[in-house]
């Protein structure tokens, strides 16, 4: 029964797409010439503007939630006719992590891989969530309550502006699709580790290097041993990863340094991981090589909790494998990831969540960021069958 109304929907979703892709490329090129690195705000707005216009075509009704600093967020909700039927959440990201001014100079086409920053990262994958509905549309599907699409401008920074309205839609319960880039047709990210920032500071007390070197108390040689002792944590549980860095203290050569700082990011696979983590990392700063040196661990806000698989998300999962399996013949490509994304915030307050449904794509954060193109049709009518199917057997 399932099968006899998604396969056509998928296949001639695919053949739809495949013909739509000069739109795609054209509006992808829109998309990543409006530059929206985090906290820039006229460019974050714009992405908002232009969105709302691609989906309120579609019929969605949208909403722009404005922010005075971070910039603003989209809401889009298209609606079915099928009231039982459970909400889906496609949530996506607006901001990157690229700097204002080199767009123009990065977005190029070379053979079937479109380079622009940002766009795997994801705003190829927006522009393919966007299409996915469009798919839905077109084949007259309504067999749901409501689809609501969610882009933040804040992903991409700790000091976060929207995560409010991420927990607000969550309320509903939606089955949540989280739309980060993927590695192959049939891939979807199943876990997650979390993420946390952790800022050490040592205060000490200067002193002349060469002539009184005994009066001070060095910071940096203390802040030092500790970044030794902390990294020696690393992999001390599965999943559990250390990374220090940046840090910065003293002065100059000829003063004792009396601050020193350091930040480590810390990933896992636990929650209560990071939690031990961070008890034993209080035990060593009793352990100092510098006597009299204070030492003060604080961590960031927003923390990320790890994305962990449940029997609701795993079987959303399962969706996938059909889909690409049965219908595109596909291999099904679960994985697991060590970076964070809002998946993780959706996942902790309970709603069933899976991953790294977007476009297929590398070196995101760099200057060649880049997208395939020849896969987007795939991934689209996958994203479009996917909802249609989680809607309908849910």
């Amino acid at each position: 029964m399932l099968h006899d109304f998604i396969y056509p929907l998928v296949t001639e979703g695919l053949s739809s797409v495949e013909s739509a892709m000069p739109r795609f490329r054209t509006e992808l090129r829109e998309l990543c010439l409006f530059e929206s690195p985090s906290g820039y705000k006229p460019g974050l707005d714009a992405v908002a503007n232009y969105l709302s216009t691609l989906l309120e075509r579609l019929g969605t009704q949208t909403a722009i939630v404005e922010d005075p600093e971070g910039g603003n967020a989209l809401v889009g909700t298209l609606r079915g006719d099928n009231p039982a039927a459970p909400p889906v959440l496609l949530l996506c990201h607006h901001d990157t992590v690229h700097p204002v001014g080199v767009a123009e100079a990065r977005i190029r086409l070379e053979g079937t891989r479109f380079y622009g920053p940002g766009t795997v990262d994801m705003k190829a994958c927006i522009l393919l969530a966007v299409y996915a509905l469009e798919v839905l549309v077109q084949s007259g599907y309504k067999n749901f309550s409501k689809i609501l699409f969610l882009s933040v401008p804040d992903e991409e920074i700790t000091t976060r502006y929207h995560l409010d309205l991420i927990y607000q839609l969550c309320e509903e319960q939606p089955l949540v699709l989280v739309m980060e880039g993927a590695r192959s047709i049939g891939n979807v990210v199943t876990r997650r580790k979390g993420g946390a920032r952790y800022v050490l500071t040592a205060e000490g007390l200067a002193a002349h290097a060469g002539s009184a070197p005994e009066k001070g108390k060095n910071a940096v040689l203390e802040l030092a041993h500790q970044i030794v002792q902390f990294c020696s944590l690393h992999g001390w549980r599965e999943g559990v990863t250390i990374n220090a860095g940046p840090m910065r203290g003293g002065t100059l050569p000829n003063i004792v340094s009396d601050f020193a700082e350091v930040i480590f990011d810390t990933r896992y696979s636990l929650l209560e991981d990071r939690m031990q983590t961070e008890a034993r990392w209080r035990e060593m700063m009793l352990r100092q090589v510098v006597p009299g040196v204070k030492l003060t661990l604080s961590i960031e806000p927003n923390a990320m909790p790890p994305l962990v698989a449940t029997s609701k998300s795993l079987a959303m999962a399962d969706h996938v494998r059909w889909i690409a399996e049965d219908i595109l013949r596909e291999k099904f490509d679960p994985e697991t990831r060590g970076g964070c994304s809002d998946g993780c915030n959706t996942a902790f307050v309970g709603c069933p969540t899976i991953d790294g449904l977007g476009a297929i794509g590398g070196k995101a954060h760099h200057a060649d960021e880049y997208v395939e193109l020849e896969s987007i049709p795939q991934r689209t009518a996958l994203l479009a069958g996917l909802i249609a199917s989680i809607t309908t057997m849910s």
